[in-house]
């Protein structure tokens, strides 16, 4: 591929700003830009004013035969690249039709998260006990019942708990700071943890090498654990994060409860994520009516 076009570059900057200022996430703007690299070599010194819907289809094609990529990921070039025209001719940067209203955007199929059942994460926590892994237990029972994501546990402070109230606070999507609580048992499991340790560093969760746990390590040991358990599901940190909401909807906790829990902004993103989710209880039912002897 050939060098990237140098006006090309400035007005990626310029929309890095733009996104700061609206507030997205550092990991959201670094995803967005590894994309939209990939497209800059891609087209090589043309300008971004002079490109069509069907250099961008060249793209697509060339990300899908020949580097392979998942649909997950074409779908996401083609997000990274519409937000970055869209927002960059609104702001009259560029002073162009955007070429993307002439592209469909690729259809996905929405596939069902795996989630631990209220079974399987006991599991681990016994598991977890068994082993003495006194961190993993405080990690495990912090993620699951604050239904935090892995970027929000990873920032946290020995003093960012208040263990009476059992609630922190965290800096969300969008920079925004929200509220969040944790179960009784997981605040023993942080006190045991905490006192357990013989330093006085600041981060709550800590490596062998008395550095903060990081997000990677924090990965690799949830693989790890579930692997040991025999559970044969593909889960991650944020899977903690939805098994606690999963699991909370079964047991007939309300759409509203879960939004405040999981800090979504809008109730219908809860709606969209977790409404089907008491569709096996209705199964159930259905199939108990139907059972019956007539």
């Amino acid at each position: 591929m050939a060098a990237m076009n140098e006006d090309n570059l400035k007005l990626l900057s310029k929309y890095r700003m733009l996104c700061r200022n609206k507030g997205l996430t550092k990991e959201t703007i670094k995803a967005f830009e590894c994309d939209l690299k990939l497209f800059f070599r891609y087209i090589g010194d043309k300008s971004i004013e002079i490109i069509t819907h069907r250099d961008i289809e060249e793209f697509m094609y060339y990300c899908q035969e020949e580097r392979g990529n998942s649909n997950d990921a074409i779908n996401r070039n083609f997000t990274s690249l519409n937000g970055f025209y869209k927002t960059l001719i609104k702001k009259e940067y560029l002073n162009i039709v955007n070429p993307m209203d002439k592209l469909d955007k690729p259809k996905l199929r929405k596939k069902v998260k795996d989630y631990l059942t209220e079974d399987e994460i006991a599991k681990i926590f016994n598991y977890l006990e068994k082993e003495n892994d006194l961190r993993g237990l405080a990690f495990f029972q912090l993620a699951y019942s604050s239904a935090c994501r892995i970027s929000e546990i990873h920032q946290l402070n020995r003093d960012s708990l208040n263990m009476q109230k059992r609630s922190f606070k965290v800096l969300g999507k969008g920079e925004k700071e929200r509220d969040c609580l944790f179960s009784e048992t997981a605040r023993d499991c942080i006190q045991t943890y905490l006192a357990s340790r013989k330093d006085n560093l600041e981060p709550l969760f800590l490596s062998r090498e008395n550095n903060r746990w990081s997000k990677r390590a924090m990965q690799v040991f949830v693989k790890n654990v579930v692997k040991a358990v025999g559970i044969n599901k593909h889960i991650t940190p944020h899977s903690l994060r939805h098994s606690i909401l999963t699991n909370l909807r079964l047991n007939g906790y309300p759409l509203e409860d879960l939004q405040l829990l999981a800090g979504h902004e809008s109730i219908g993103t809860t709606q969209q994520k977790y409404t089907h989710v008491g569709l096996e209880d209705v199964r159930s039912k259905f199939d108990d009516f139907y059972a019956m002897p007539r």
